[in-house]
Parts: C-alpha cells; sequence; structure tokens
C-alpha cells in the first residue's frame, strides 16, 4: 500500500503547522507510522497532539481499505538514516551502516561519520577511512551509546 504524494504532502503540512517535522513516514497494509522532531527532541504530549491531528485527516482521507493503526513518535536517540539530510545532521555521531555489496570483504560499518557528499558517506571504522555510495548502503542508523550500556 502506498500513500498518495498529495496525502504524505498534507501530513507534513499538518506537522509543520504545529511547529514539528516529518523526519520519516512508514506504512504497510494497515500501518502508518509518523517520525517527528524538533529542536530539543519531541515529548509524548507532542506526539500525542499530533496524533490527534492526523487522525482527522486520515479519518476523511481514508487511505486504507481495512482498520489501521496509526503510530506518531519520535525517530529516537537511533534514529534510522534514510535521505542524505538524515545523514548529514548525523555527522560527528557513530553510526552502523549495512550494505548490499561487500566493501574490503565487509558488509557491515561501526564508527564515527566524517563527512557526507552528493554520492556517498565517509565513516572512520577501527579499520580505517571507508567510503560508501549511497545505491550501496542498504539500512544504517545512529549508533549512541544509551544509559552507559556498551553497544556490541
Amino acid at each position: 500500500m502506498l500513500l498518495s504524494k498529495k496525502l504524505e504532502e498534507k501530513i507534513t503540512l499538518i506537522v509543520e503547522s504545529l511547529g514539528y517535522f516529518v523526519y520519516d513516514i512508514e506504512y504497510g497494509s494497515t500501518r502508518i507510522a509518523i517520525y517527528i522532531d524538533k529542536e530539543g527532541g519531541v515529548s509524548i504530549s507532542d506526539c500525542e497532539n499530533v496524533s490527534k491531528n492526523i487522525s482527522v485527516l486520515l479519518d476523511v482521507e481514508d487511505p486504507f481499505s481495512s482498520p489501521y493503526t496509526l503510530e506518531v513518535s519520535s525517530p529516537g536517540i537511533n534514529r534510522k538514516l534514510k535521505r542524505r539530510e538524515h545523514f548529514e545532521k548525523a555527522v560527528g555521531k557513530r553510526c552502523v551502516v549495512k550494505t548490499h555489496n561487500s566493501i574490503d570483504d565487509l558488509k557491515v560499518f561501526r564508527g564515527n561519520l566524517l563527512d557526507v557528499n552528493s554520492n556517498s558517506v565517509k565513516i572512520n571504522t577501527e579499520k580505517g577511512l571507508v567510503e560508501i555510495d549511497f545505491k550501496n548502503i542498504k539500512t544504517a542508523k545512529v549508533d549512541e551509546d544509551v544509559g552507559g550500556k556498551k553497544k556490541i
């Protein structure tokens, strides 16, 4: 199931009118998840406010043929990196990038995101600097230390 571009634009307009920005929208046949953010982060009440407003839109537009679940949340500290602007905001942070194709016999890279250009990202890993083309990125996310627990 694909949301129409027009519906995504309406969702974005509502979110922005409330003082937030849309970080990402994910959807399937029975679920729509809207990740919102703002300077300083979002609270549960922020998510509730956006959810109430988006619910009204979805009731009118009725994009699903069966019952669905609406989720509104923060992208979190270990947020997924999908678009170039996501990577740009994560420069300097520890990240994990998984690739479609191997680079030097590896498909998983952990390290500090150093740079983002129009075609690739550069990550400083334990084995040195790695440049990964956007087309080769399967998944990526910020990999921050949460609560003092060492990530493996």
